[in-house]
């Protein structure tokens, strides 16, 4: 029965739930809960196990206490009124009856005496009580009954530095084919935008079922209209076996079990962002059983559609599979190893009564989506089947971190569409050093690594968590492309083949604000895809340059992010 109370059960049974930011995170060598940092609520974006803190569980949950925001809110106000300096009443005049009565003396000037050197020092701190309380109310949980708010806004801005734009005629370099302006690939725009505005909760019905809503209210791609991004329930009786139902961002590799707020760049690694919208991605329907002890995890998902999906020809069904093992776990260190597999079962429905296929196309932009122009393209391919398979390293070393995955992309084409199946690869190498000594924590439930905890807090008086990383990607979307100068041989990709050096600068001034700087150098190495199959992919001349000619190129990026997730 729902909050009544429970014996407690086995310690990795119920912590099994667990997901990255729970208040009893968990560690190896016996799992010992964080004591020194505040708690943070679990992701917006991990966990398909949200559970309550366990010194709640079997409690009766009374809304009024957990009405925390509007308290908070009160408290704040209540302590600005209250560090106020209060007025000095005016002494009264005396009062004197009768004629004889001699007036008062005129009251001395008073002289202006200097503040003393405590009250100095602590006039700045004065002015900061208003932010240092404002950043201690954005750190609570919000939460109404058994109903936990979730979320997570996030605003970007970038710059863009590359070779100043020229005529067609002699400027070859292009973006995606047949979408869009034809040259915008030559003038990438700057600026500032709301990248992504997330919203809902989560909560739990007795002990073994869990359930989570997340919309997307924002942003550039949902054109001002709610979207689904997460709708699902989940059953754990049985652990440590799960069930999920729903729709769901499916653990389809290690970069997209991954967390953006724990993920030390803007955005995913192209190669694995790729990947997972082959068979998962947010909003995708699916079923999932998983398995996950304290060296192993396993995953196994049947996929269907992603809802609010426009494109007939995408995958209808497909199966995505993960696991991971880990080696020689302890407080201080961990080593995991692991592997993934994307296959289509079936594919969209016919093309304008063409051949039935599913229209198969990577195309990504450098990883930053201020300015939304692709610089990889393949074109729509159409295949019968299409899978991926994903090789992916991982380990931690106290306050050192290191992450790698590599991907290979195997396309069986329709038979009347090219002679050849075509393949593509892609690969990353990410790692960071966390400055002030935190340490990223690994979520065994998902095989992830997630961000580090703020050991001393702007609102305490710390400098919050620094952190360096580093990331190295690369993604090679051309299969058969042929030579400079010359048009694809028959069932030739020419995607383009592009590698990024990212460089960046992350700080935690609390467990739920981060401030991110990424600078990113783009290569981009692409022949013009024009051929006898489709001479003119970008438009009549001069919009598609001459056969064979470089049209890719290289820039430089200078990105910014602020987020905040409750």
């Amino acid at each position: 029965m729902p909050g009544a109370r429970r014996p407690p059960a086995k310690p990795f049974a119920k912590r099994q739930g667990w997901g990255v930011g729970a208040p009893a995170a968990r560690e190896y060598a016996g799992w010992p809960r964080p004591a020194a940092h505040p708690t943070l609520a679990t992701n917006p974006e991990t966990a398909h196990d949200p559970r309550p803190d366990p010194r709640r569980r079997g409690r009766r949950q009374r809304p009024g206490r957990r009405l925390r925001l509007t308290l908070a809110l009160l408290v704040a106000a209540a302590l600005v009124a209250t560090d106020a300096p209060p007025e000095t009443p005016a002494e009264p005049t005396p009062q004197v009856s009768g004629a004889a009565a001699t007036p008062p003396a005129p009251a001395a000037e008073p002289q202006q005496k200097a503040p003393p050197a405590e009250d100095q020092a602590e006039a700045p701190n004065a002015l900061l009580f208003v932010p240092m309380k404002l950043l201690s109310v954005l750190d609570q949980d919000f939460s109404i009954g058994p109903w936990t708010f979730r979320g997570y806004i996030q605003f970007d801005g970038a710059d863009y530095t590359q070779e100043p734009a020229g005529p067609p005629e002699t400027d070859f370099r292009r973006g995606a084919i047949g979408s869009g302006d034809t040259l915008d690939a030559q003038a990438l725009a700057d600026g500032s935008y709301l990248r992504k505005a997330r919203l809902g909760g989560e909560g739990q019905w007795g002990e073994n079922l869990s359930y989570r809503a997340m919309f997307d209210i924002g942003g550039r791609d949902e054109q001002g209209e709610a979207r689904i991004a997460e709708v699902w329930a989940r059953y754990s009786r049985f652990a440590p076996y799960v069930l999920i139902v729903g729709a769901y961002p499916q653990l389809a590799n290690m970069e997209d079990a991954t967390s953006t707020d724990a993920n030390p760049f803007l955005e995913r690694a192209t190669a694995a962002n790729l990947a997972r919208g082959l068979g998962g991605g947010d909003g995708r329907l699916g079923i999932t059983v998983r398995r996950a002890t304290r060296n192993w995890m396993t995953a196994i998902s049947l996929t269907g559609p992603v809802l609010h999906e426009d494109d007939e020809t995408s995958p209808r069904s497909a199966v995505v599979a993960r696991t991971s093992r880990a080696f020689y776990p302890s407080k201080t260190s961990s080593v995991h190893v692991g592997g993934s597999l994307i296959y289509v079962l079936s594919p969209g429905k016919s093309q304008d009564g063409r051949t039935p296929g599913f229209g198969f196309r990577l195309m990504a932009t450098p990883e930053v989506r201020v300015d939304d122009t692709p610089l990889l393209d393949t074109g729509d391919l159409i295949a019968d089947h299409a899978k991926v398979l994903g090789l992916e390293f991982a380990a931690r070393r106290r306050n050192l971190f290191l992450q790698a995955e590599a991907f290979d992309f195997a396309v069986e084409r329709a038979a009347s569409e090219a002679p050849r199946d075509a393949h593509f690869s892609g690969f990353y190498v990410q790692g960071s050093w966390i400055i002030t000594g935190e340490a990223r924590r690994f979520d065994q439930t998902r095989a992830v690594f997630g961000r580090p905890l703020t050991r001393h807090p702007l609102r305490e008086g710390g400098w919050g968590a620094w952190e360096l990383a580093f990331r190295y990607s690369r993604m090679d979307a051309n299969s058969n492309a042929g030579r400079l100068g010359a048009p694809p041989p028959p069932g030739g990709v020419r995607g383009g083949d592009q590698t990024i050096l990212n460089l960046a600068l992350n700080w935690y001034p609390s467990d739920r604000i981060r401030l991110m700087l990424n600078a990113m150098h783009v290569k981009v190495d692409r022949l013009n895809p024009a051929g006898p199959a489709d001479p003119e992919p970008f438009g009549p001349a001069p919009l598609t340059p001459p056969v064979g000619v470089q049209i890719g190129q290289t820039l430089d990026i200078l990105a910014l992010r602020l987020r905040y997730s409750f």
